[in-house]
């Protein structure tokens, strides 16, 4: 159905004041903890995603009456006040359908909490008994600044003036070293999470300091494959607090990542210790505290007693390598995919590629071009969306005349699952249609494509499963197709010789590289690495949805009091960075409700699937 917002005044204005009204009826509701009151605010299938603000969690409900009990879960101790459409974003405007008739209304507002101020995103739509009341469809709340920790940023005064005698070189030079204290926080892992964390929580006056086993901020960027460029647009990929400047490409090549990488630590002040290596870490319960080993690179090993670690590795690396028959008896070249440099060191090679992933594709594609052969190994069906029918999906943030922060907080509010589901399958429909030409003729090449789980598509699968399992093309299916790089099955490979490959039929081929895109293991065994399997174990699954719909202990409080999971995009590095800030603060000034503390309390992350999403997780 095509919608579009309505310019009428009259309709703006009415819209306006309908959705004060509904504003005004939550915060009644809520004053007077009415069951009935909450519950008929939204439809039945409405759904509530919170972060922080009510719950001290990334928490969500699914229908009415859950949104109803978590409301009065939390209320109490929470305090909402204040609630009014907000200044800060644009204001309520219908949208309407082919008909004229109202679809929805789009409403941001504000109130605050006892910890300080909050803000929302509600969907207003007609009540299906009674088109003139509107109820919720879809709620967003936020946490967004604390009353007792005011950032920080910026300073004021002159600080020549404030440190007399002091050369500002020696004052970060001081700040960094360490010399005499711990950091609050130990970042591991210096990418795009690990920074963009530490500069919201040297804001908010936290001391932290990241680790990066690289020399340089930005090497993680540097130092991959040099035909990388990143396949989403310019507007979605900003970093936080430093958007890119305008200057940047639509599409980003990964050294220019790299050196915004470096210098966002510079200008953010963030310190970082490159050529670190973390080696062991523990939780020393009695102190509060945790004992961890990290190897500098001079060769010295330093002990420190943070309050908090957060892990931003980006997964364990550990590289996944499956133990193939007869690979050891291979003569020519072997390596992981995490070794592979340039397509142009394959000139005139024949190079077979394991896996078929978004790095196999580029791979691939980067020695074809290059004066090289690939053939690609299918282990399993791939999702294929030609990148310019992606871009339908997250197109928006293609128009920079649009704040990517409206953008992104729109995003944030459409992640409540049953919903977002929904969304993914009908977007995986428009896929089937959209690009059927590129997939039958993948098809007619060999490889195997499909729609994900339940017809989800590639978004849902990110989430869901490993961060893998798609391709965005970007000409490598095309080559595909055209025949310059060819597709096996695994099923057809029956053993690795000397020369390179016995197929199933007892052909054989020859080969003279053999590059292992097999990714990388999961992170719980990065865990284990550092922390130990007990830890690992308390920690439990790490990605992939939750019972209530949220992503599992990362983002968020995990089951290991101070130890943080930072995973994902770079858009979610920018969304939640903020609030892993706020997280980390609310704990040292002690404004989280003990009570929430418990594991039973409602806001706390069910452990067993809610009744609303048991049919989604039935067989799994």
């Amino acid at each position: 159905m095509t919608v579009q917002d309505s310019s009428n005044q009259a309709e703006v204005v009415a819209a306006q004041q309908q959705a004060a009204a509904w504003l005004d009826a939550l915060s009644a509701a809520l004053a007077a903890s009415d069951r009935d009151a909450l519950e008929s605010l939204f439809v039945t299938d409405g759904g509530w995603r919170d972060l922080l603000a009510f719950t001290w969690n990334l928490r969500q409900v699914h229908d009415n009456k859950a949104i109803a009990d978590l409301f009065l879960a939390t209320a109490p101790e929470i305090a909402p006040r204040d609630f009014a459409v907000s200044s800060n974003w644009p204001a309520p405007v219908p949208t309407l359908g082919e008909d004229g008739a109202l679809v929805a209304i789009e409403t941001f507002f504000s109130f605050s909490v006892v910890a300080g101020s909050a803000e929302g995103l509600v969907y207003l739509v007609p009540d299906p008994a009674d088109a003139s009341r509107l109820l919720g469809k879809t709620l967003l709340t936020r946490l967004v600044e604390l009353d007792d920790a005011k950032p920080v940023w910026p300073p004021e005064g002159r600080f020549d003036a404030q440190h007399p005698g002091v050369r500002w070189s020696e004052h970060r030079a001081k700040q960094a070293d360490y010399a005499d204290r711990d950091p609050e926080v130990l970042i591991v892992g210096g990418g795009q999470w690990g920074i963009q964390t530490a500069a919201h929580l040297g804001r908010v006056g936290v001391d932290a300091l990241v680790i990066d086993k690289l020399p340089n901020a930005g090497d993680c960027w540097r130092t991959r494959y040099e035909s990388l460029f990143l396949h989403q647009p310019h507007n979605m990929l900003h970093f936080s607090l430093m958007p890119f400047p305008e200057s940047f490409p639509e599409y980003l090549p990964k050294d220019k990542v790299a050196d915004f990488v470096e210098s966002y630590v510079k200008h953010l002040d963030i310190n970082f210790w490159g050529g670190t290596e973390l080696l062991s870490g523990r939780h020393l319960e009695d102190a509060g505290v945790w004992e961890v080993e990290l190897r500098q690179a001079d060769g010295s090993v330093r002990t420190m007693r943070p309050k908090h670690v957060m892990l931003a590795t980006g997964g364990s690396d550990v590289p996944n390598i499956p133990d193939f028959p007869g690979l050891s008896e291979f003569q020519g070249e072997v390596l992981h995919s995490s070794e592979f440099r340039d397509g142009r060191d394959y000139a005139g090679k024949k190079v077979l590629v394991v896996g078929t992933g978004t790095s196999a594709h580029d791979f691939a594609l980067d020695v074809v071009e290059n004066g090289g052969q690939a053939t690609m190994v299918q282990r399993s069906p791939l999702m294929v969306v030609d990148l310019e029918t992606a871009n339908q999906m997250y197109g928006v943030y293609r128009d920079r005349s649009l704040e990517t922060r409206l953008v992104d907080f729109r995003f944030l509010a459409g992640a409540v699952f049953h919903q977002q589901r929904a969304g993914f399958q009908e977007f995986q429909k428009f896929i089937d249609v959209q690009d059927k030409h590129l997939h039958d003729g993948l098809a007619n090449a060999g490889m195997e494509t499909w729609g994900g789980e339940d017809g989800t598509g590639f978004y849902y699968g990110y989430l869901s499963q490993s961060k893998g399992g798609y391709y965005l093309n970007v000409g490598a299916s095309d080559a595909i197709i055209a025949g310059k790089i060819g597709v096996m099955k695994l099923d057809d490979l029956e053993r690795f010789d000397a020369n390179g490959i016995v197929r199933a039929d007892g052909t054989t081929e020859q080969y003279d590289v053999v590059i292992l895109a097999t990714a990388y293991r999961s992170i719980s065994e990065g865990i284990k690495k550092y922390f130990g399997e007990e830890l690992a174990e308390k920690v439990g699954p790490v990605w992939g949805f939750g019972p209530d719909g949220e992503m599992r202990n990362v983002l968020k409080p995990t089951p290991q009091e101070g130890f943080w999971i930072l995973e994902g995009s770079i858009p979610m590095s920018r969304w939640h960075s903020p609030l892993m800030a706020l997280f980390v603060k609310a704990e040292q000034l002690g404004l989280i409700p003990e009570s929430f503390k418990d594991g039973n309390h409602l806001s706390r992350t069910p452990k067993e699937p809610v009744p609303a999403l048991a049919p989604y997780w039935s067989g799994r």
